[in-house]
């Protein structure tokens, strides 16, 4: 069931390329995937949120690669997205929020410092710009969600909303126009 799960996440995302004028004529033209989302998709459904939480952990961030660009010296965001794409298995056709409380008790295993909490909001942006561009304008209820939940502390959501650029900071060739 989680490999079909995975395999209509592909599709659903092969499909948005293509509606967006992307080329899906031949596989070797999409973005190549991190091997440790895969791995989480298929973790999670056979073990607790502590377990997946350890597992992730155990699997690091280090040098990711994320919608097909290496991510270097970014391990917090690495596993935020790891937890978004792979355990968390957002569906990018649902709205974020009821699918974040959904699973909240594997989003507050997974809950880190202040950094990696500043990677989670991050990354759901990133999320929302490649993925749910609805998720922007629904922003507002996944902070509600992430804070009353205590996922995300106050105070980083607070930094969040005040740097507009977040995003661009931390991976700035998703904002290049080279």
């Amino acid at each position: 069931a989680v490999l079909a799960q995975a395999e209509d996440v592909r599709t659903q995302r092969r499909r948005g390329r293509q509606q967006m004028g992307g080329s899906d004529d031949d596989e070797e033209s999409e973005p190549e995937d991190d091997e440790r989302t895969m791995k989480l998709l298929t973790f999670t459904d056979k073990h607790t949120p502590a377990e997946t939480a350890a597992y992730m952990k155990e699997l690091g961030g280090d040098d990711a690669i994320i919608y097909g660009d290496l991510w270097v010296g970014k391990p917090l965001h690495a596993k935020a997205f790891f937890l978004l794409m792979g355990a968390a298995c957002l569906n990018e056709e649902e709205p974020l929020g009821p699918q974040i409380l959904e699973k909240k008790l594997l989003f507050k295993a997974c809950k880190g410092e202040a950094d990696a909490q500043a990677a989670l909001l991050v990354m759901l942006e990133l999320y929302c710009v490649k993925e749910r561009r609805k998720g922007l304008k629904e922003f507002g209820d996944v902070l509600k969600v992430l804070w009353e939940r205590d996922i995300v502390d106050q105070e980083q959501i607070e930094a969040w909303i005040e740097n507009e650029r977040a995003l661009c900071e931390v991976h700035p060739p998703h904002f290049s126009q080279d």
